[in-house]
């Protein structure tokens, strides 16, 4: 049957293989009503006229207390918008997706390529599979265009009154959706499969005649609409991070290292020239934006696959694993396989898989945007808030949601996640420099509708609050012209983006004593914080700078000690080694965590044993302390010293040697087939089947060939499925 469809699909052109894809089993009720045709597809972007619809939908919001709201801009001004950032003199860069759904397929309209999609690799195979289903019909994917828009407030009434087009012609048959824009001293960055842009308008016109693709492959499958390129946000680093959903990404860097990452999503980070690009964590569904909090912690809401699970809030650290593959969501009989099976998305529960980090907690559905309360603006019950937005395609379903994490061991716990403001469609979250939220609105349902707002929300007895106003004073006369003793002082504002611009333009001007002075001395906890981060910027390039902070590790302030521990190892101080070694047995978790991590980038063969130590002591309780410890002993000399403690006593070591083993792909790690205890073997079974590890398939078979030993460890293995029945 499906080759008789498939050959009436190339006869019939992509119009008609849209609704005969529907046929073949696409998910109706996630696609929606839209059922796009060749003719759909425009060469310029369709915006609704100007309506009084925005303004009429603001009595249907629910908004906390004491808060009022306004719409800023609307239709025609804007369109479809998926993402936006906000300038420093108040005007907005807006990515709109115009190829939603009629240029940027999804597979579930096309499921007699489903084989294909999952078997491609690059975007390469990406055009070659259009090809070879689609002829010269594939053509009419490079007609609609995405488009970077600017909307302007020309008269500083607070209410946009201007409207251009700041970047277009991303319209290859490879572009995927505009998802993600951030601006940052004139330049502005864009994720746009199957490139990460970086945008600029020299000649102030409002049009970016520069352009510049900072890294290339992403997208590579079709998979399912939205599962693109997100994110863009810079660290305290003062590194670009970025997001991409199970469409996939196989990316040859700059410097020629290949990060290939096809079956999954990922946060990825780079220098904001594209330099270093690395991968951070993998292993995602679909994470949308990203955001840090005062302590350089990133955070992501991955979405959940319409099985039956739940989406999940993730902590995003180096080395990260969340278990997600694209094939899940396809696997044989439904209900996304082992991902379900395994119960792969819930948080910690006793007998989980032990190769991934678990989230923190489960959330909401539909998380898209975030932001952190940069410290301005709202009242005090908000500080230390994340804002999230959730997209269920109705109004009266979505809105935003705003919670606090709190720390717990190396990682954190989620506090109470409420409705902030309810029955709007916001597709992104995002403070002014002037005190006020501001989010976007889709309109209505699922498909595009060429309509779009911006609304402001605000609290009036805070957002004209003098450190709000003063943020907004600064911002807008830049940094770059300021003394380095004004710079310095803000490092202790209380506003988080003051205080990272000014650390940034001291690392310009290579300020380092000053930076120095201000992580030793400050009397303000997030001053030397950043006064660390900026140290640290200027130690990659030339560690001698991280030479200074080593005394720090001993600093009363436990944060103080981790950041330090994280910069020492990013600096690749080798020095360093013997006061890492000795942090691991701090007692705090996270300069514990810290400190392990950077022995893997600056460790030998010496700290492997304090290393192992540190996982005897834990035991398995904080599973990113576990998590630490196994990135440390991977980065040094590659892993290999796995095999040194894979026969310990301990179990909780040998699990951490089969762990490394499992990233290393280790055929060793067969002997944990035998293992005394199921957990492990279980768990030696899972890497040798999933990663794959294909030297090690004849013992795995010999294993499974074998009933009372599947039979013993189904019943041992508690918390996790019966291994002798069908799944």
């Amino acid at each position: 049957m499906i080759m008789n469809v498939t050959k009436k699909m190339k006869s019939a052109g992509l119009s008609c293989a849209i609704s005969l894809g529907l046929a073949l089993g696409a998910n109706a009720a996630e696609i929606g009503k839209s059922k796009p045709k060749a003719s759909d597809r425009k060469p310029v972007p369709v915006v609704a006229p100007k309506s009084d619809e925005g303004l009429l939908n603001i009595k249907n919001f629910k908004m906390p207390e004491g808060f009022e709201i306004e719409m800023v801009a609307a239709e025609p001004l804007l369109a479809n918008p998926v993402a936006f950032c906000i300038d420093w003199n108040g005007d907005y860069f807006i990515s709109e997706t115009h190829r939603y759904r009629s240029s940027v397929l999804d597979i579930r309209h096309y499921m007699f390529m489903l084989e294909d999609d999952l078997a491609i690799r690059t975007v390469e195979d990406r055009i070659a599979m259009g090809k070879k289903h689609f002829g010269k019909e594939a053509d009419q994917l490079s007609i609609e265009s995405e488009v970077v828009r600017y909307v302007q407030d020309t008269d500083g009434d607070g209410i946009a009154d201007k409207s251009s087009i700041y970047g277009d012609k991303f319209n290859t048959a490879l572009d995927g959706i505009a998802s993600g824009v951030i601006y940052r001293g004139g330049k502005v960055y864009f994720t746009n499969i199957p490139n990460l842009w970086e945008l600029e308008d020299k000649d102030k016109d409002g049009l970016a005649e520069l352009r510049k693709s900072l890294s290339y492959g992403y997208g590579v499958r079709f998979s399912y609409t939205g599962h693109d390129m997100h994110g863009l946000a810079i660290g305290p680093d003062g590194k670009l991070y970025f997001s991409f959903g199970d469409r996939g990404a196989n990316v040859t860097t700059m410097e020629g290292t290949q990060l290939a990452f096809p079956d999954e999503g990922a946060v990825f980070r780079c220098n904001l020239d594209g330099t270093d690009m690395e991968v951070v964590h993998s292993g995602l569904r679909n994470p949308q934006e990203l955001a840090f909090d005062q302590y350089g912690n990133l955070f992501t809401g991955d979405n959940d696959c319409d099985n039956g699970d739940s989406e999940r809030w993730v902590q995003v650290v180096e080395g990260g694993e969340s278990g997600w593959r694209v094939g899940y969501q396809h696997a044989p009989l439904g209900k996304a396989g082992q991902w379900m099976s395994e119960k792969l998305w819930v948080p910690r529960f006793k007998g989980q898989a032990a190769y991934l980090l678990p989230p923190i907690a489960n959330i909401m559905d539909g998380p898209s945007g975030l932001t952190f309360n940069p410290g301005t603006g709202l009242p005090a019950s908000f500080d230390g808030h994340f804002f999230l937005t959730h997209f269920k395609g109705q109004a009266t379903r979505s809105g935003i949601s705003t919670f606090k994490t709190e720390v717990a061991g190396a990682s954190f716990t989620l506090g109470e996640q409420k409705e902030f403001i309810w029955g709007c469609l916001p597709t992104d979250v995002d403070f002014g420099y002037n005190g006020n939220m501001y989010f976007t609105d889709w309109h209505h349902d699922w498909p595009k509708s060429s309509r779009g707002r911006i609304y402001r929300l605000y609290h009036p007895e805070t957002v004209d609050a003098p450190a709000a106003k003063e943020v907004e004073k600064i911002f807008k006369a830049g940094f770059r012209h300021r003394k380095t003793k004004e710079l310095v002082g803000m490092l202790s504002h209380v506003d988080k983006r003051v205080r990272q611009e000014a650390q940034f333009t001291l690392v310009d001007k290579k300020a380092s004593r000053d930076l120095l002075k201000v992580a030793k001395s400050s009397d303000n906890q997030l001053a030397r914080l950043h006064g660390v981060w900026g140290v640290g910027q200027l130690a990659r390039k030339d560690n001698k700078y991280a030479k200074s902070l080593v005394s720090l590790l001993k600093d009363k302030d436990s944060e103080v000690r981790a950041q330090v521990a994280k910069v020492i190892g990013d600096s690749k101080l080798a020095s360093a080694e013997k006061e890492l070694i000795k942090a691991l047995q701090d007692s705090n978790s996270r300069v514990r965590f810290q400190a392990a991590n950077a022995l893997g980038k600056v460790g030998t063969v010496k700290s492997v044993g304090p290393l192992v130590e540190m996982i005897r002591e834990n035991a398995d309780r904080d599973l990113y302390l576990r998590h630490g410890g196994i990135m440390g002993i991977l980065g040094i000399d590659g892993g290999k010293h796995a095999a040194s403690f894979a026969n310990d006593h301990n179990r909780s070591v040998r699990l951490a040697a089969l762990l490394v083993m499992r990233r290393t792909k280790d055929t060793a790690i067969s002997q944990f087939l035998k293992d005394s205890d199921s957990l492990l073997v279980l768990e030696a079974a899972r890497a040798i089947n999933d990663v794959p590890i294909a030297d090690a398939y004849g013992d795995l078979a010999q294993f499974v060939s074998t009933p009372e030993k599947v039979a013993k460890l189904g019943k041992d293995a508690e918390g996790l499925p019966d291994l002798t029945r069908p799944m």
